[in-house]
């Protein structure tokens, strides 16, 4: 470790795990900090630091101590934030500055910069308590969520003044600055838009169409599949590469990745909120595998300040899908027919989030997620038969030897429900 350069990687994502690997092949000794006992990314990494990434101060004294010349998170919004305070309090290289990354995870100052920049979004406000919103004027169904949360902790889709009543107080709960976003809902095709800001502009690297689930007595809204790309026209896209530019411009981001989630109706798009960052789950491994692009190198490159570019990009010519592997609670134990999907070739990647004796609960959007099954082929017809078939091999298990996956949640069933908009109400 003596003669080697020290890289801080804050959490432990399954992104992660090849940050980490790509970090080393560049000389890097890889601490991994992350609150958990055990995350995907701490096998990969030289040392474990268990630490919370939200802790500015923590982080700062770690990277000191460690005398780190960077550190990196590729994929975790308040995480990214972490690393930009740090590496100013430092001096160290980072993507944008502080300020800025303030004003892209913050869902409220976010809102605000599109408004006033002339990005499409939808109307919104922002509140603190329920007489606040229903002060409002914004029409059923609206989406309220906490206005600086990672993951979708206290997301949810109300349709009258009694749920947002049930509702709204969840959010505030998981916001830290105490702040909820209240917006109307959008009906159309959730897609993701990945790009990669080069002098300024936005390349539009891949799209992909996302499929969630509201239900139960939560209105829990899970994201439990994504098709690559997405099924949107060329008018639709030249639109998302544009408002991507917009909102590069609009925040003052250069040389970096990033991402909107939008919904698209007739063609036209309102987003929903962008990361300037790699998205999480596998989108990373889909667009290095459907365009040759290697994300997360440029996103290595983004936070060393070395110029981003295009090379080995060509444009998708096969269909991505993911389809979540999502538990009934219970305490997950293993998973049966991995190995025959890898080896007929019905999957191409199986990733899983959860160790052996972790609870699995269902009540909660990413605490119900067991693993993630990554298919590719060359039409979507194809890609549907494939996961079809894969729903009749694997299998997950509790610490009892009972079946707990989620078999309902099968996106080769539910694709036709899927054509023309991205929430199924189950």
């Amino acid at each position: 470790m003596a003669d080697k350069k020290v890289a801080i990687v804050l959490g432990g994502t399954v992104p992660h795990v090849s940050l980490v690997k790509k970090l080393k092949m560049r000389g890097y000794y890889v601490i991994l900090l992350d609150y958990l006992d055990d995350s995907p990314a701490k096998s990969a990494a030289d040392e474990h630091v268990q630490e919370s990434t939200l802790d500015k101060e923590t982080v700062l004294r770690v990277a000191k101590e460690r005398n780190a010349s960077l550190v990196i998170a590729s994929c975790v919004d308040q995480a990214n934030s972490t690393c930009c305070y740090v590496a100013e309090k430092l001096g160290l290289s980072h993507p944008y500055s502080y300020q800025t990354s303030l004003d892209v995870t913050d869902k409220v100052r976010m809102k605000d910069i599109m408004i006033h920049s002339g990005i499409p979004t939808s109307r919104y406000t922002y509140v603190t308590d329920i007489e606040e919103a229903l002060r409002q004027e914004l029409r059923f169904p609206l989406m309220v969520k906490p206005a600086d949360s990672n993951s979708a902790n206290g997301v949810k889709k109300v349709k009258n003044e009694a749920e947002l009543k049930a509702y709204l107080p969840i959010a505030l709960k998981f916001s830290r600055n105490k702040y909820a976003i209240v917006e109307e809902f959008v009906e159309g095709i959730e897609i993701s838009a990945y790009c990669v800001i080069v002098n300024k502009k936005a390349h539009l690297l891949m799209t992909q169409e996302r499929i969630s689930v509201i239900e139960g007595e939560g209105n829990v809204i899970k994201c439990f599949a994504a098709l690559a790309p997405a099924r949107i026209s060329g008018t639709a896209l030249k639109k998302a590469e544009a408002i991507a530019t917009k909102i590069a411009k609009a925040f003052n981001l250069d040389n970096t990745p990033l991402f909107f989630q939008g919904i698209v109706s007739n063609d036209e798009i309102s987003v929903i909120e962008f990361a300037p960052r790699i998205g999480g789950g596998m989108s990373f491994h889909t667009i290095h595998e459907g365009t040759g692009f290697d994300i997360l190198e440029s996103s290595i490159d983004s936070f060393l300040n070395i110029p981003i570019t295009l090379k080995g990009f060509h444009p998708m010519d096969r269909y991505f899908a993911l389809n979540q592997i999502y538990g009934n609670d219970g305490y997950y134990d293993h998973t049966e027919g991995c190995e025959q999907l890898l080896t007929e070739g019905i999957v191409e990647k199986i990733s899983f989030y959860k160790p052996k004796g972790d609870f699995i609960d269902s009540s909660k959007a990413s605490s119900g997620r067991i693993g993630v099954m990554v298919f590719c082929d060359k039409t979507p017809e194809a890609i549907q038969e494939k996961i079809l078939r894969a729903f009749t091999i694997v299998d997950s298990f509790d610490t009892s030897g009972k079946s707990m996956m989620r078999h309902d949640l099968n996106f080769g069933k539910l694709w036709n429900q899927t054509l023309d908009k991205s929430v199924i109400l189950m």
